[in-house]
């Protein structure tokens, strides 16, 4: 399983051509698109995942094999969970009407969660499908807490350099300390050795 590319283009449009769907409009949506393929490198179904905000669309589902379609839906829906983990997406949507997406635990929208629904989805007076994956306000909680850890982490930072800094002052000064320490030991034992050096004209 995979992400689609240019590559894939010819063979996803015969394969929305079949599923009669909108080719020209999923052209341009061609990253969107989740792969299952063969280890051959055929090419078994697709679905894609359009994300605006923290808000993903299942769509436009296609599958070559249709006495294989729950099947290959299990494989992509796990493709698909993980994209929507790694995006931090808070809540799923879709019009697909297979009974595989209600066994996976999409619901019917309800009136008041349907004012959620992102405008360039679609038709908000149309039937959908919804699936929450987490809560939205521990997810903000959570990018609070994220932000909030970096900043300790900056300031933690910022107090270990300042202490490096006072640290390596301190090893300079007594370096400096002692060379200065050794000179004017050196210098005493040179000047008492020499009592002429102290007198003048003595030498």
């Amino acid at each position: 399983m995979r992400r689609a590319t240019v590559d894939d283009l010819n063979g996803l449009k015969q394969l929305w051509e079949r599923a009669r769907l909108q080719v020209l409009d999923l052209e341009r949506r061609l990253t969107e698109f989740q792969l299952l393929v063969s280890n051959e490198s055929d090419l078994l179904g697709a679905i894609g995942l359009h994300i605006e905000g923290k808000q993903g669309q299942l769509h436009s589902e296609a599958f070559t094999q249709p006495e294989q379609e729950d099947r290959f839906r299990a494989q992509l829906w796990e493709r698909l969970q993980i994209v929507a983990r790694n995006h931090g997406l808070v809540r799923l949507w879709t019009q697909e009407r297979s009974p595989f997406w209600q066994q996976a635990g999409f619901g019917g929208a309800s009136p008041e969660l349907l004012k959620k629904l992102p405008t360039g989805f679609g038709d908000a007076q149309a039937y959908w499908l919804a699936l929450q994956l987490k809560e939205e306000n521990l997810a903000a909680f959570s990018l609070e807490q994220e932000f909030e850890l970096f900043q300790a982490a900056q300031k933690e930072e910022s107090e270990r350099l300042r202490r490096l800094g006072r640290s390596l002052k301190n090893i300079v000064m007594a370096f400096v300390g002692i060379i200065l320490a050794i000179g004017l030991f050196f210098l005493a034992r040179m000047l008492l050795g020499n009592p002429s050096f102290l007198t003048p004209g003595g030498h």
